[in-house]
């Protein structure tokens, strides 16, 4: 197996990357360690997935390179890396548990089993089987690890994927460019974070950052294989009404996540996005993270000095990438996150505040060219 090391080091090197010990203490079902490591075989990809054994070939000339990430995020593994030249690579991914792949990049052609793979598809191993696969140029690819019955519960709300059955079949799911092109985007982000150590401060955090991991994954699943004919009708204003009740009705302050309302409520996502649509005209995605943003906003512009900061402000909401943050939350509020936390903290600020009173920007500078609330999170759904 290749060995945990911090990312660059030599193999051998076993030191790793961890949450800061402030946070780790206090998250003992949740708990999130990262371990990275640099390729310099094609053997250091035969754990290419936690708990795999492959047999790995390389087929072309050249230096083999990459990187190897493994990340545990309570019950849930996520493995990612980048690697070339080309190779083979067969052998059971996990004995135990169900793996869930996409190919991020590929310079080259790349094949599973008998399916020809692009970037965005959607892969499921299923534990125990043997998986087979080419892979030409340089790759770049996630994986999660999960138990059926783990995958069954975040697939709340949808009949076929609910069935742990469902996960024993070796499946390929190819969707549609530009919702492979963002499921991609939403990884590629998430595993970024993690990378950068720039991962929520609590254990709802973390939890929501799970969640959303795990969404970004199956939605790919869900636009194939949804089955609407079992759904209750009910009406959208009413469901908009009890999303709204539920996520008031939490006692901590903490994000909320899709997958947690379908579970909770018992519909499925595209229930829920015909409700939002007809009732808000946007979808349940992007009126959460409106919410959110409102909740960040609430946050910044408290008077304790010793709130928290911008970015775990951020992070504790839910939001992956602090630059898209800062541009929604600009055109909402009219002002960078910073500015909101100075007049909040500052002096200067306050007395700003007080002469120009508390009130929003302009309804023009809210609904500023450009601004496609409808499109707000469609990373994490497609419906949205």
């Amino acid at each position: 197996m290749v060995n945990d090391a911090s990312e660059e080091r030599q193999p051998g090197d076993c030191s790793g990357q961890s949450l800061p010990a402030s946070s780790a203490g206090r998250m003992n079902s949740v708990a999130l360690n990262v371990h990275t490591v640099k390729l310099q075989t094609a053997e250091d990809l035969r754990e290419a997935v936690r708990g795999a054994d492959l047999k790995i070939v390389q087929l072309a000339p050249g230096i083999f390179d990459g990187h190897l990430m493994h990340a545990q995020i309570g019950a849930l593994s996520l493995s990612t890396g980048d690697f070339g030249p080309d190779i083979r690579a067969r052998g059971v991914m996990n004995q135990h548990l169900v793996t869930i792949g996409m190919m991020l990049e590929s310079s080259g052609a790349v094949s599973q089993w008998d399916y020809d793979v692009v970037p965005g598809d959607v892969i499921v191993f299923p534990k125990s089987v043997e998986q087979e696969g080419r892979f030409t140029g340089h790759s770049r690819y996630a994986t999660i690890t999960l138990s059926e019955d783990a995958l069954a519960a975040f697939a709340a709300g949808e009949p076929v994927l609910q069935d742990p059955q469902f996960w024993t079949k070796i499946s390929r799911f190819h969707r549609s460019p530009s919702l492979r092109a963002s499921a991609r985007r939403e990884i590629g982000e998430m595993v970024s974070q993690l990378r950068e150590g720039l991962v929520p401060d609590d254990e709802a955090g973390i939890r929501y950052f799970q969640r959303s991991l795990v969404e970004a994954f199956i939605t790919g699943i869900v636009d194939e294989v949804s089955n609407e004919s079992d759904e209750r009708h009910c009406s959208g204003a009413k469901l908009v009404r009890d999303v709204e009740d539920f996520v008031d009705s939490i006692e901590i302050d903490r994000p909320v996540h899709i997958s947690e309302l379908c579970s909770s409520l018992m519909v499925s996502r595209r229930t829920l996005h015909r409700a939002f649509q007809h009732t808000l005209g946007i979808g349940p995605v992007a009126y959460l993270r409106l919410r959110r943003l409102s909740d960040v906003h609430r946050v910044l512009s408290s008077a304790n000095p010793a709130c928290v900061g911008v970015t775990q402000a951020a992070l504790d909401q839910g939001f992956t990438d602090l630059g898209r943050f800062a541009a929604f939350y600009k055109r909402i509020f009219g002002e960078v996150p910073s500015e909101t936390r100075f007049k909040a903290t500052s002096p200067l600020g306050r007395r700003s505040r007080s002469r120009r009173g508390t009130a929003f920007p302009p309804v023009q500078d809210q609904a500023a060219p450009g601004l496609d609330v409808s499109g707000f999170g469609t990373a994490l759904m497609p419906f949205s």
